[in-house]
């Protein structure tokens, strides 16, 4: 497992939201449970790489277009999602990005389930889809933002 690096090529050109297609960015109620999830992840078949985004990683690379959503809005909800990450990593929440690789989604949202994600979204090309059904304390965090 390495640590979150965002790499420039997951930020959209135009509006400069964070889209790493192929890629699963989940959160969790803290390190130790993202740690966890991440040393299951390594059982599922065809795998790519697991990051560790610790909370501070995740504020240092999304905090400053959090910010600035509204000044050139994204088409799709990629900013609002950007905002829960921020949100969520300022109470101290810990994530994970997954390379799907050739894995099966399907194994890695039961990881991701098992080792209570609160949030996980699968960024495919041009649809990213939700994996876990978000707590009420993620949902509580984009209060006011959707």
């Amino acid at each position: 497992m390495n640590l979150f690096t965002p790499e420039p090529g997951h930020f959209t050109t135009l509006t400069g939201a964070y889209y790493p297609t192929g890629h699963v960015f989940a959160m969790f109620a803290d390190e130790a449970a993202a740690r966890a999830a991440a040393s299951r992840m390594q059982a599922v078949p065809d795998v790519g790489g697991v990051q560790l985004a610790a909370a501070p990683a995740i504020e240092a690379a999304f905090a400053k277009r959090a910010a600035d959503v509204g000044a050139m809005p994204s088409v799709g909800r990629e900013d609002q999602f950007m905002l829960r990450f921020v949100e969520l990593a300022r109470k101290g929440r810990s994530g994970l990005l997954v390379d799907l690789g050739g894995a099966d989604a399907d194994a890695v949202t039961a990881v991701l389930q098992e080792g209570g994600a609160v949030l996980a979204y699968h960024y495919r090309q041009l649809v990213i889809d939700e994996l876990v059904t978000p707590t009420i304390g993620a949902e509580a965090a984009a209060a006011g933002r959707l």
